[in-house]
């Protein structure tokens, strides 16, 4: 079967300077949600409720449907409260690292479908977020520009935010023609990978190759219902059993252990993850190419927001 997904995913580059000296933990990833979420809900909220159930503009809010996204009548989310959120901050490049006054950084937000025209909401919040500081310090920076991926994956960037024009021109969002799949890849992991089975946490020995693929589709059928208004029509027994037929090889993985302060449940929460690689054997694993292409964009797993999940593939034929 031929899967099609026309989901459209917009990669945007955020060039800042340090205006006080910033510091960043071992994985960022916790810091720039959160001084994200704040920013963005202090940027577009007029009810100023402190919660986004019963409010009546839940299901228009930007906030609400980016930040917090309301499930709808979706079945595949019967038995949850929340659609999967369309937006993703990359914090690798920051990840432990602390910058002096007037240093360049860089954060990479990844938005997906509908979310992509909330744009100037988002630019504005990052703004925000550098007057009120991020970080345990708080320290603060200055929004120099914005850039645009000129088609998803190619690393080619153009600059559509100018900050002395205060002038936004987005590019047209532009996907890439799905490659033919090679004879054999391999997946590498490049910050944590995190997931449950069987209400377990899934570590390097109880990692589950079909609980990645089958995550994986979930997680880009779920976010196309939700965010470009398109559902799949998938036979997901079949995929489970086709899935169950593949098997990880070659597998180098190695925990990942960090935390981070909710201040929700005013405690720390261990975020422990799985880096590292593994390749795919069985038959027609090419079957499932398209979902691991597409996947490397939204990344797998849980805490994707954070930057979680993210994967590349490699040729290894």
């Amino acid at each position: 079967m031929t899967v099609i997904l026309n989901l459209p995913i917009a990669r945007f580059q955020f060039e800042l300077q340090a205006r006080t000296v910033l510091s960043f933990p071992s994985y960022a990833g916790s810091t720039w949600r959160g001084a994200f979420g704040t920013a963005l809900k202090r940027t577009v909220c007029v009810t100023r409720q402190p919660s986004c159930t019963g409010c009546l503009l839940q299901r228009s809010c930007v906030y609400s449907q980016v930040f917090e996204t309301p499930a709808g009548a979706e079945p595949l989310l019967s038995k949850g409260t929340a659609a999967p959120h369309p937006f993703i901050l990359h914090p690798l490049e920051t990840s432990e690292r602390q910058y002096q006054v007037g240093e360049h950084l860089q954060i990479q937000l990844t938005l997906i479908g509908q979310s992509i025209r909330h744009l100037p909401y988002f630019i504005h919040s990052i703004q925000q977020m550098g007057e009120q500081g991020v970080g345990a310090k708080h320290g603060q920076y200055e929004l120099l520009g914005v850039w645009q991926e000129r088609c998803l994956g190619t690393e080619a960037w153009e600059l559509v935010y100018p900050l002395a024009q205060q002038s936004l021109q987005t590019l047209e969002v532009l996907m890439p023609p799905l490659p033919i799949a090679p004879k054999q890849v391999q997946v590498v992991l490049k910050t944590p990978f995190r997931a449950r089975q069987s209400g377990r946490l899934m570590d390097r020995e109880g990692f589950e190759l079909p609980v990645f693929l089958t995550g994986l589709i979930r997680r880009l059928s779920l976010l196309s219902a939700y965010h470009a208004q398109t559902r799949l029509e998938l036979d997901f027994k079949a995929l489970t059993a086709a899935a169950r037929q593949l098997a990880a090889v070659e597998t180098k993985l190695q925990p990942f252990e960090w935390t981070r302060y909710s201040s929700r449940q005013q405690a720390f929460i261990a975020m422990d993850g799985l880096v590292g690689q593994f390749s795919l054997v069985g038959h027609n694993w090419q079957a499932f190419w398209p979902w691991l292409w597409w996947g490397q964009w939204v990344h797998a797993g849980k805490n994707t927001v954070m930057g979680q999940g993210q994967y590349q593939l490699e040729n290894v034929a």
